[in-house]
């Protein structure tokens, strides 16, 4: 039996950020935060603890981990890193598939049976659209796993979720 390596690791990121001057500065660093985080995290402003005096440096802002996929079944849609992402209707179909039955190798011929409408053309379709939906994932994260001689399989530590 083979064990193979988290590819992606999970952690949450505690970050204290204590500021001086006026209240409304704790949400301002908040905003430029997230907008600077582009999306891997969120921030949220926690109140201060009571025990400190007022005069004291006060607000928290806490980092919390955001999956970098999302997708939205019902909807059919997919965000990227909290924006939407334009996938094809086979390739929103193979990502929703894979990501529903991770680590678990599929033959390209199970996967054209169970998503292709028509059973025209060759098992290398299959590739080509695992290629394009590869393409469109880069530089972020690559969930699915190239099983050679055999198929195709989606790790599931990849931060992808499905909601």
């Amino acid at each position: 039996m083979t064990i193979l390596p988290n590819r992606y690791p999970t952690a949450e990121v505690h970050l204290r950020i204590d500021l001086t001057g006026r209240t409304g500065d704790a949400a301002l660093v908040a905003a430029r935060l997230t907008a600077a985080l582009d999306g891997l995290a969120a921030v949220e402003v926690v109140a201060p603890p009571a025990r400190l005096p007022a005069a004291e440096p006060g607000s928290h802002l806490r980092l919390v981990s955001a999956p970098l996929v999302r997708i939205e079944a019902q909807s059919r849609r997919v965000l990227l890193l909290g924006r939407p992402l334009t996938l094809t209707r086979l390739e929103f179909d193979l990502l929703h598939f894979l990501r529903r039955h991770p680590d678990r190798v599929f033959t390209r011929a199970a996967l054209k049976s169970a998503l292709w409408p028509r059973p025209d053309g060759n098992d290398r379709t299959v590739d080509v659209h695992v290629r394009k939906l590869r393409a469109k994932l880069e530089p972020h994260l690559d969930p699915i796993t190239t099983v050679r001689g055999v198929g195709y399989r989606f790790e599931s530590s990849a931060p992808v979720v499905l909601a």
